[in-house]
């Protein structure tokens, strides 16, 4: 590896130049460090990466062509360690595939060689100052929110998605009978450590942008059905599915994780979902219900999928959403609504469960209501294990 590095006030940006053509990484290197850029040059992608695992860089600038490893593949797996930098590919030889990748995983520019002069200055200044806005930008986001996901590129969010996946684990929050003050089961939630993901939503959301979906679904079934093991006698399990998982062989079939406890097993299916989608699960039904899984609507009272939800699916159980019962005990308004909702799932004969139940006072206003399943922190937080419930 070669490295050309110029003497340069303190704060100066540093540029990392990758070409496997000394010529070009000399005339690159100098013009620059003429510019004020601290630059170091290496001949080929490998080197690049090793060099970015130990040092910071404000910029890339790679060639695409090169032996080994192209500028594209440099890219990917630059990805793995690094969110942010930005990488301006350069090329003697475009073809339209090359610019398509460039683009889907993340190049800041595509550059033709021979590069002006003056332009590809701008150019890496103006990605410089990008790239420590998207720094800033991530670290706001992450301060401010915890559902946003900032990355438009493909790389960088396989990068955060597998960072994810190597982090899931579950966790279990008790739901009770009010009334007989015991156990009824636990809902699973997953739990990771990339702090952009906080729900099944959030991780769904992203996974399915890159078409991770079934990887995503397959990962969390086979944690659930590794901590179960210790699942209490009777209790059920609640566990929040796609409604393509079953059709696709995640919930049935020889090596599925949950059928061995499915007749424990509460499936959930949000109301938010596509009225195509819950469709789609009502023809794989039969199935799952021959194997002993039965269904819960969640979500309910707040998705426009109600109707396909109830006639199609038949739900065992229904979920009444957080949003509805949230300051219950102070608004008359919601109580009548809330009344009316458990009056005409009683006539159904559908179980109502409600969730999110965080005060006492939410509690015994949803007791004085005739409501009795009940999940929230009020009763016990999600832990790592199958805690009993405070009645």
């Amino acid at each position: 590896m070669t490295a050309a590095t110029a003497k340069v006030t303190t704060g100066a940006r540093r540029v990392l130049v990758i070409d496997d053509e000394p010529a070009v990484l000399r005339v690159l290197g100098l013009l620059l460090e003429r510019h004020g850029f601290h630059v170091d040059t290496v001949a080929n992608a490998r080197d690049g990466l090793k060099l970015l695992e130990q040092e910071k860089f404000h910029v890339v600038l790679s060639d695409i062509i090169m032996p080994e490893l192209s500028g594209v593949d440099f890219l990917r797996e630059l990805r793995r360690h690094d969110l942010d930098v930005p990488v301006i590919l350069m090329t003697a030889g475009p073809t339209l595939d090359s610019a398509l990748d460039a683009i889907e995983y993340g190049a800041q520019q595509y550059l033709l060689k021979p590069v002006e002069p003056e332009s590809l200055v701008q150019s890496v200044g103006r990605a410089a100052a990008l790239g420590e806005l998207a720094r800033l930008k991530r670290q706001a986001l992450a301060l401010t929110t915890r559902d946003a996901l900032p990355y438009g590129d493909r790389t960088t969010l396989e990068a955060v998605l597998k960072r994810a996946f190597d982090t899931i684990r579950v966790v279990f929050q008790p739901i009770v009978s009010m009334t007989q003050r015991k156990l009824m089961g636990y809902e699973a939630f997953l739990r990771c450590d990339e702090m952009l993901f906080t729900s099944y939503g959030a991780l769904l959301g992203a996974a399915d942008r890159i078409g991770w979906r079934t990887t995503l679904s397959k990962t969390i079934y086979q944690r659930i059905g590794h901590e179960c093991a210790d699942l209490p006698d009777g209790a059920l399990l609640f566990v929040n599915i796609h409604p393509l998982d079953a059709q696709e062989g995640m919930i049935v079939g020889s090596e599925a994780p949950l059928e061995p406890i499915a007749r424990s097993v509460v499936l959930e299916v949000s109301e938010h979902a596509p009225a195509d989608q819950l469709d789609t699960l009502a023809v794989t039904l039969p199935k799952l219900r021959s194997a002993g899984f039965r269904l819960a609507l969640d979500d309910l009272g707040t998705g426009p999928s109600g109707l396909v939800g109830f006639t199609r699916l038949s739900p065992d159980f229904g979920k009444l959403d957080r949003t509805l019962l949230s300051g219950l005990d102070a608004d008359p308004q919601r109580q009548k609504v809330v009344k009316a909702m458990y009056a005409l799932c009683a006539e159904l004969g559908l179980p109502l469960i409600a969730e999110g139940v965080e005060t006492p006072s939410e509690r015994d206003a949803l007791k004085a209501l005739g409501a009795d399943y009940a999940q929230g922190n009020v009763f016990g937080s999600p832990t790592a294990g199958f805690e009993a419930p405070m009645v």
